[in-house]
């Protein structure tokens, strides 16, 4: 079954076909022979063909490739000019997330498993009512370094993006939405809407638990970094998730707000408040996990979401009383 197809060559061929019909057209029209009204009527119809395929070729649009992805009893697959390659098997675990942001015409599908991360870029630009509400349960919002890193490559149209993650859920509902991922030392972290595992480390998101958001800088010799941060405590577990600060994640152009709209902007909006954050000492490393920056608001989101969960903030420093002045006798 091919979910997603982009057909290059077909569209190609239909440029050659209009072209020659034009070019014909206008040839028949400088034959003398032809009544002036019957030539002049095959010189507009030539000069429009031709007119059509010169725009065909400067329209700015999705570009188009002969890649697809495939789907069989053993998984998705990505087929490219190049060869194919798996994007996940249906015989082990999977998830899948929409990498956006605002402003931005096309995300990325994130295709993860406990041993690999699979992008598949995707317009989001001209998505419907029920395509919107679907991509935005699964939205995460990303920095734009990751998403214009793909701005020029080949996508799904918002259509196919859709259709490809409706597909994935009747495999697996509980894949949308699903993360798995792993720390710098190659511990395994897998989050969905019920639990957040992070190496040996189980976290119950339908039970009580205590988190916050944070961020710190931490100097190394002459070089200093900014981290965020999501402090997770429940019982005697307890870990801080750790991951850089994204460069910019909104953009600078006046008609971005215009674009991040529907269900789908509501979410990144939301990410937008979750990555506020206080700024703190740094944690200890005995408690910090790496994860990949990408997902970090995915984990806050499912935290927010949590019925029993408690986002908790740190009281400030109390400041000394003023000192009172005596009064001069």
């Amino acid at each position: 079954m091919v979910l997603a197809h982009a057909p290059a060559q077909r569209r190609l061929w239909l440029r050659i076909a209009i072209a020659g019909s034009g070019i014909a057209a206008l040839g028949l029209a400088l034959l003398p022979a032809v009544p002036l009204l019957v030539r002049a009527t095959l010189g507009l119809v030539g000069l429009a063909s031709l007119a059509w395929v010169a725009a065909s070729f400067r329209r700015p649009s999705t570009r188009t490739t002969e890649a697809y992805v495939e789907a069989d009893d053993e998984g998705l697959t990505r087929v490219t000019q190049d060869g194919t390659k798996s994007i996940l098997r249906w015989d082990a675990p999977f998830g899948v997330a929409l990498l956006a942001s605002y402003g931005r015409p096309t995300g990325l599908l994130a295709f993860t498993s406990p041993t690999q991360t699979r992008y598949v870029p995707a317009r989001i630009d001209a998505r419907s009512e029920t395509d919107d509400e679907l991509l935005s349960r699964i939205a995460v919002l990303a920095d734009l370094d990751l998403v214009d890193g793909i701005a020029h490559d080949a996508a799904l149209s918002s259509s196919e993006a859709a259709s490809l993650v409706r597909f994935v859920g009747e495999r697996d509902q509980d894949a949308l939405g699903r993360v798995f991922a792993s720390d710098g030392r190659r511990a395994p972290i897998a989050l969905d809407r019920a639990t957040l595992a992070v190496g040996d480390r189980s976290f119950d998101l339908t039970s009580q638990l205590e988190w916050r958001p944070l961020m710190f800088h931490e100097s190394t010799g002459q070089a200093a970094a900014l981290y965020q941060a999501t402090w997770i405590r429940q019982g005697a577990a307890e870990v801080v998730l750790v991951a850089p600060m994204p460069a910019s994640i909104v953009p600078r152009e006046a008609n971005a707000h215009r674009e991040a709209n529907g269900k789908l902007g509501r979410a990144l909006t939301r990410d937008l408040r979750l990555l506020q954050a206080p700024a703190e000492s740094p944690p200890a490393r005995e408690v910090r996990v790496a994860i990949d920056r990408p997902f970090m608001l995915a984990v806050r989101r499912v935290l927010d979401d949590a019925p029993l969960a408690a986002r908790i903030a740190i009281e400030p420093p109390s400041r000394p009383p003023p000192e009172r002045r005596g009064s001069l006798a």
